[in-house]
């Protein structure tokens, strides 16, 4: 059933390759959160050009940002010490972080669990990257992937139909 396309469904990231091309390897991000996952595209900013008196004479609007969030449950050690500046030390299962920054571009790929459902794929995006935590969930990390315009040819995303 379309309707739930997102239902169960996998991301997978990896670094961007040269001059913007998809991730040669992709990994999962982990455990996602039920009904944590969203696509949403901002309005972008409008630019309006009056003349004497307010008369419209041209408007402009450019695109807005495409963000793609989703909450991860206790992120494993060894996946966030690729994706930040940190060092996993598996013998003790210890992390040592110095900073929530992601410094490189990564691909992303959402894969609906239904066969014909609709999936996004984008080759390059910016990560933000916001951990915490809850009695209720316990350790989580919230992803926001902001798609950024590729070099050669311009293309934010694609949209992929699931295969059987």
């Amino acid at each position: 059933m379309k309707i739930m396309s997102w239902s169960k469904c996998v991301i997978t990231i990896g670094k961007t390759g040269d001059n913007d091309a998809m991730a040669d390897t992709l990994e999962s991000v982990g455990t996602i959160k039920d009904k944590s996952t969203s696509l949403e595209s901002a309005e972008g900013e409008v630019l309006e050009a009056k003349a004497t008196g307010g008369k419209l004479v041209a408007r402009e609007q450019q695109d807005g940002d495409i963000t793609l969030t989703t909450r991860i449950i206790e992120p494993d050690f060894a996946f966030l010490a690729k994706l930040l500046d940190a060092t996993h030390d598996s013998t003790k299962d210890e992390l040592k972080v110095k900073s929530l920054i992601v410094t490189d571009n990564y691909s992303v790929e959402v894969t609906p669990k239904n066969i014909g459902a609709t999936g996004i794929r984008a080759r390059k995006t910016s990560v933000a990257y916001k951990e915490g935590y809850s009695e209720e969930e316990g350790m989580y990390a919230d992803l926001t992937f902001t798609f950024l315009e590729c070099g050669d040819d311009g293309e934010l995303y694609t949209k992929f139909k699931k295969k059987a």
